[in-house]
């Protein structure tokens, strides 16, 4: 499955969460973007029981990394166990990932009960990853940090429209101790992208950083940030 077919997926689901309100909400007039991108409420949309646990050895097989195993995919029990052990962007991450394998891959081996290690975020190099896991990924990045709706938050914070362009005042703006790392960044270098992810003032406006908006790690907003084009080559 291509990457516009699996946005497209996510993005129906976020269009069935809107639909949903009501009944997801009962009484709230006004929502924020990281509510309707929350992976609870597309679990109760898809009909899936949620679970949080303090961790999940209980529910692995005797000779599995007991410690480390941080979201489970249950497809025949319907339900997602999330280990709240680790960070809340994780939580989130790993969440939205095993809401992909369920969308995406059924018949795909081991999907009845499958495990997954700690998600922290998107990842640049991911070709030792299994082409499932690398398509969870790419869900939940959509279904976390919807394209439209970042895009419209990164405008609005940034006060221009996309691509951002690193001229030299931004560059110093944003890194004052090393602007050449923005104004001149090494080849394959994230500087800029992370610059912006995690940017909490620039031209004189302040705001949350977008990594914290839609709560998830700095470097998955980074690598999102890139793979969406908003900054010019």
């Amino acid at each position: 499955m291509n990457n516009d077919d699996i946005e497209f997926r996510a993005r129906n689901l976020h269009r069935e969460i809107w639909e949903r309100r009501a009944e997801l909400w009962p009484g709230k007039r006004e929502l924020s973007i990281v509510e309707i991108v929350d992976p609870v409420m597309a679990a109760r949309v898809l009909g899936i029981d949620f679970q949080l646990h303090p961790e999940l050895r209980w529910f692995t097989r005797p000779l599995a990394p007991l410690e480390e195993t941080a979201g489970i995919l249950d497809r025949k029990g319907r339900r997602i166990l999330i280990a709240e052990k680790f960070k809340f962007e994780t939580q989130r991450f790993t969440a939205a990932h095993e809401i992909g394998h369920l969308l995406l891959h059924e018949g795909v081996k081991e999907t009845l009960m499958h495990r997954d290690l700690p998600i922290s975020g998107l990842t640049r190099v991911a070709t030792s990853r299994p082409w499932y896991e690398r398509e969870a990924d790419h869900f939940a990045a959509c279904l976390l940090m919807p394209r439209k709706r970042l895009i419209a938050v990164f405008e609005y914070v940034f006060s221009t429209k996309i691509p951002f362009v690193f001229d030299d005042a931004a560059a110093f703006e944003l890194c004052p101790n090393d602007p050449d790392s923005l104004s001149r960044p090494h080849a394959e270098s994230l500087a800029r992208a992370l610059a912006l992810a995690s940017a909490t003032h620039f031209r004189g406006k302040h705001f949350v950083p977008l990594y914290q908006q839609f709560r998830v790690s700095v470097s998955s907003m980074a690598i999102r940030i890139e793979e969406l084009g908003l900054i010019q080559e």
